[in-house]
């Protein structure tokens, strides 16, 4: 919903419709010229992961003459098809994540089968990029980690994403949209632990005032 002062971007986890900042369709139209063979799904990306990487199109030269989207978004039915080509061994099918296995829990939905699948609330949080050898892969992470887009896979140079399980990671986000949503994990995890130590903290105190309140009416019955 719209809240004053700007749009809320959806979270992971939550499977509500998503009020997304203004400019999420147009982002999204941007980012098809991007794409490597031209049947790439950006439709899907949610609204940080194509803030971000349309941000760092606009600002670089380089990645907009050289660097292409190679994978974006699929359909569950997609990631079942490449699975079972996969697991059967059948020629021309990589590597593919099941897509019942479960990639974690957060906000109380379960995220599973791969971020490039489409998620319970409709979105997919990854995207494989590619160069074609024309870049140099420190110079491009270089670029993308500008406007906060991150490799989340190790041995995997070309996966990035916005958003993990634990939330958005560092880095800019859309005009208007909630301060609440610019907690970075790290932040967010100290925030936690705060108010943690804020229940234990209270809870011991209220136990304490109780049995002072006890032995102090313990003594009048003596006097009495």
């Amino acid at each position: 919903m719209d809240r004053p002062g700007g749009r809320r971007l959806g979270r992971v986890g939550s499977c509500e419709p998503l009020v997304t900042y203004t400019g999420y369709q147009h982002d999204l139209a941007y980012l098809e010229q991007f794409k490597d063979d031209g049947d790439e799904n950006v439709a899907l990306i949610e609204p940080l992961l194509a803030f971000r990487l349309s941000r760092a199109y606009r600002r670089s030269d380089v990645l907009r003459a050289h660097l292409r989207i190679e994978s974006a978004g699929r359909p569950r039915s997609e990631q079942e098809r490449l699975y079972a080509g996969y697991k059967a061994g059948k020629p021309g099918y990589n590597l593919a994540a099941n897509p019942d296995r479960i990639i974690g829990r957060h906000g109380g939905t379960t995220f599973v089968g791969s971020w490039h699948m489409e998620q319970p609330d409709g979105y997919t949080y990854a995207v494989d990029l590619t160069h074609h050898w024309k870049l140099d892969w420190d110079d491009v992470h270089d670029l993308l980690r500008a406007s906060g887009l991150q490799t989340t896979v190790p041995g995997e140079p070309w996966h990035h994403q916005a958003t993990t399980i634990r939330g958005p990671l560092p880095g800019p986000f859309p005009d208007g949209t909630n301060t609440e949503d610019d907690l970075t994990p790290e932040l967010e995890e100290k925030l936690d632990g705060l108010a943690t130590w804020v229940f234990n903290g209270t809870t011991m105190i209220l136990k304490r005032l109780d049995e002072l309140e006890q032995q102090v009416a313990a003594t009048k019955g003596d006097d009495e």
